[in-house]
């Protein structure tokens, strides 16, 4: 396996972390969707970079993307605006250069690279969550296209998304090849959104709910084939579950930096158990870090196995909050004040990670059933 970026690309992660070490430090944390923030990223072009080229776009991959993201975390960028720029590019760009149609790709390309349309992904729903068995949104067929019935919650990027990617069942008997993926814009009739939904982390990434009521559809707004919903999702999934964290990781990176500065400033970095606690961290995070590059590197080659993607998310996810805990354990009393980084709000931060893009258990279930099926084959 090869790791590394092309020369562009780590050019571009390089500009990206200077970028974000020269907003203000000590500023309280951004609450709400950091709109200037959008636009500034969009300018530099990180918002085309996975479109393909002819859509103007890098045609960038996971590994570009990847050293971006952590790039940003490293120079210091909100976790709130990394996670909803996750959102936007695994959740809703992705799927559309994947699935999508030329035609598609065409009308919503300018508007997604240039940040005057944000994505975002619509699956979680009150009653079940992500689970196939509890989705109750439905298509239902009739001659000018579709009608969209349902409430979906916890939609990262909602109140100021324009584009929102839907996942309805068409066929409930079916199960999840009953599912059909739909691009439905923000203004189209019957599509309400409901205010910002408080959460105890991530207040950079507003959450809403998304409600349809009798939304009605062209038949052009079909992303990919009717029932082909379960590939759409699955390619979300795989990109957010192997990428998402990566903007977080290289925020934590950042943070042990500044917390064995702090502590070695203090006097008690050469206490034997403050020292092997941070070397522990930059165990987890560096372990952490090759897990996320082999996620992006296996992406990048076409590994269509959901069960490594969900090991990686699980796995990076993890290693994030018992970082985080351990940070703000040995800054004790510093870190609580929000010194010389906010290791509380790094830790309820971290936090959403272990749910985000599937719950841990969720995802122990998607693996032990690929153990299961390989072991009847074998």
């Amino acid at each position: 396996m090869n790791f590394n970026v092309s020369p562009a690309a780590a050019a571009f992660a390089s500009t990206l972390r200077q970028w974000a070490s020269a907003r203000p430090s000590g500023a309280p944390r951004p609450s709400g969707f950091d709109a200037a923030a959008w636009r500034a990223l969009a300018d530099l072009g990180l918002l085309s970079a996975v479109l393909p080229a002819l859509a103007g776009g890098q045609a960038a991959g996971a590994a570009d993307l990847v050293s971006a993201m952590e790039a940003l975390g490293q120079g210091g960028a909100d976790r709130g605006l990394l996670f909803a720029l996750g959102a936007h590019l695994f959740g809703c760009a992705v799927p559309l250069t994947r699935h999508g149609r030329a035609e598609q790709i065409a009308a919503w390309a300018g508007s997604l690279a240039s940040g005057a349309v944000v994505g975002a992904l619509a699956v979680t729903e009150p009653g079940g969550g992500s689970s196939f068995a509890g989705l109750r949104t439905t298509a239902v067929k009739d001659k000018d296209g579709y009608r969209l019935h349902g409430t979906k919650t916890l939609v990262c990027n909602a109140p100021q998304a324009g584009l929102f990617v839907i996942l309805a069942s068409e066929s409930a008997e079916r199960g999840p090849f009953g599912l059909t993926a739909f691009l439905v814009p923000s203004d189209t009739p019957g599509l309400t959104v409901s205010p910002i939904l408080p959460t105890a982390g991530l207040p950079g990434a507003p959450m809403g709910e998304v409600r349809m009521d009798g939304c009605a559809v062209p038949d052009s707004a079909l992303l990919g084939r009717p029932g082909s919903g379960l590939k759409v999702f699955m390619t979300a999934m795989g990109w957010e579950r192997g990428c998402l964290l990566a903007g977080a990781l290289g925020a934590a990176q950042r943070e042990l930096a500044l917390c064995a500065t702090a502590l070695s400033q203090r006097g008690v970095a050469q206490h034997q158990a403050v020292s092997h606690r941070l070397a522990r961290v930059k165990m987890r995070l560096d372990t952490a870090r090759l897990t996320l590059w082999h996620a992006a590197w296996s992406l990048d080659n076409g590994r269509e196995d959901p069960s490594l993607y969900a090991a990686a998310k699980i796995s990076i996810s993890e290693a994030l909050v018992a970082c985080a805990t351990d940070m703000v354990t040995v800054l004790a009393g510093q870190g609580w004040r929000g010194e010389p980084f906010d290791a509380a709000g790094a830790l309820a931060d971290t936090m959403g990670g272990l749910f985000a893009s599937g719950t841990t258990e969720a995802l122990l279930d998607l693996i032990g059933r690929t153990l299961q099926n390989s072991g009847r084959r074998a």
